[in-house]
């Protein structure tokens, strides 16, 4: 019996050592799960920055089009810059723009966009940041280059984007609103991207 346990004791010592040499990461926490599709990494949203992250990359993507999706709040809502509200008339497809009709549109995007450039160029306005920490409104002036057949021969497009981001309980932070504006330069704007591809819903 003794000669049993010290056979045991070298056993699990044995595998001990294989799990320590082989450097399983047995105690290590795990890198975050990638989203979107195969090959697709979205950034944790444990901080506006990774949010902005996520839209830049993801945004016109198909098989990042989730990790793109899921940095929208339940609560988001999406407003026209007016003149492109107008323009729109008498169809009121920008009405009642809320996460579902974002997540569709920007899936209607992707399928049918062939390459992309998304950026945020610069901030135009100071940021507005609540009391508790929790909410920020940042303003940023934007270009995207995107070649997709329903706005050809359009490619770039340019504005200014008001993004209000909120942290809720789970500590991650989420997009409530977009608002778009046209920025003098004559260029379409995101806005006009997403009205044209918002068809059938």
């Amino acid at each position: 019996m003794p000669g049993m346990r010290r056979e045991q004791r070298a056993a699990t010592l044995a595998i001990l050592s294989l799990f320590l040499a082989g450097g399983c990461g047995l105690f290590e926490p795990r890198d975050p799960r990638p989203g979107g599709g195969p090959g697709v990494s979205c950034a944790t949203p444990n901080s506006p920055d990774n949010v902005v992250a996520n839209v830049l990359n993801h945004y016109p993507e198909l098989a990042g089009v989730t990790c793109y999706t899921d940095m929208l709040d339940a609560s988001f809502a999406f407003h026209p810059d007016a003149a492109d509200s107008n323009d729109a008339l008498p169809d009121t497809v920008y009405a009642n723009w809320n996460r579902d009709i974002e997540v569709r549109d920007a899936t209607n995007i992707a399928r049918n966009a062939t390459f992309h450039v998304a950026s945020f160029d610069s901030e135009y306005a100071a940021r507005v940041i609540s009391a508790d920490q929790r909410t920020q409104v940042r303003f940023y002036a934007y270009h995207l280059i995107i070649h997709a057949s329903q706005v050809a021969p359009d490619t770039l497009f340019r504005g200014l984007a008001d993004i209000t981001f909120f942290q809720g309980g789970d500590a991650q932070w989420h997009i409530t609103n977009w608002v778009d504006k046209r920025d003098g330069s004559g260029a379409r704007t995101w806005g006009y991207l997403r009205r044209v591809y918002r068809v059938g819903f």
